[in-house]
């Protein structure tokens, strides 16, 4: 992968933030392509678990669905990390989100984070960044958008600066999302109870009016075990969805 590989990045070596967050690799770049590409090929090396990737901006930096995600310069924290274990569950994204929600309300004061399912965080009705989740082969990795900075370009939109009124160094809270991922368990069959309550107190679209792209218009009622939405439609019957997105009416 191609980039603008940095020694130091925001006031220290590399190596020095890979002591402090406690991961065996850390790589930074002014500009990359996508710091999950990146991160996949560093996947497959042996004892790189939550090895990070962290970029200034991304050129090339997507969201669900191939959609493109704006990553310039300066106005977020974009990066990703190797995830432990062999394969994702289909609700990996969920608890990656969870951590993350954890971790910017540890970082910050009176920030309180909603999660839209499947990968979106939100403040409010307010977008504030964004999980991806991606495998190639047995290796997982967690890409991460943060808007630390407001970005004009980006409509309905939010950012950290804006929620909390202070700028919060990217650096910081990378600690937080690395320490807030290793301890929450990212594999299993099911989601256990536990996590379905803490979903459903962050659920933003929660008992909303939504038009999903699989099955059509409903009211959305929450998040079952397997980590699909509950659709219950006009008449009544309740389905899942697990594919496609879901927009608040």
């Amino acid at each position: 992968m191609s980039g603008d590989l940095l020694a130091e990045w925001q006031g220290g070596s590399t190596a020095e933030w890979r002591a402090a967050w406690g991961v065996p690799l850390v790589e930074a770049y002014a500009s990359i392509g996508s710091t999950n590409d990146r991160a996949l090929e560093l996947a497959g090396g042996a004892g790189n678990a939550f090895a990070v990737v962290i970029a200034d901006e991304q050129t090339e930096g997507r969201g669900r669905r191939g959609a493109t995600w704006h990553s310039p310069a300066g106005s977020g924290l974009w990066m990703s990390t190797v995830l432990p274990g062999s394969r994702p569950a289909p609700h990996v994204t969920l608890l990656v989100g969870l951590a993350v929600a954890e971790a910017i309300e540890a970082a910050t004061e009176g920030v309180e984070v909603g999660l839209k399912w499947p990968n979106d965080l939100f403040v409010g009705r307010r977008k504030l960044g964004g999980v991806l989740c991606e495998s190639a082969g047995a290796a997982v990795v967690a890409g991460i958008g943060i808007n630390l900075r407001p970005v004009a370009v980006i409509d309905r939109a939010t950012s950290l600066e804006t929620e909390s009124g202070n700028l919060l160094p990217a650096s910081i809270l990378v600690g937080f999302i690395v320490a807030a991922l290793r301890r929450r368990p990212l594999e299993g069959a099911e989601l256990d109870a536990d996590v379905l309550a803490e979903l459903g107190a962050r659920d933003v679209l929660l008992d909303a009016p939504v038009d999903t792209d699989e099955h059509g218009l409903g009211t959305a009622r929450g998040i079952d075990a397997s980590g699909a939405l509950v659709l219950e439609r006009p008449d009544g019957s309740r389905v899942r969805v697990v594919a496609g997105s879901v927009r608040p009416l």
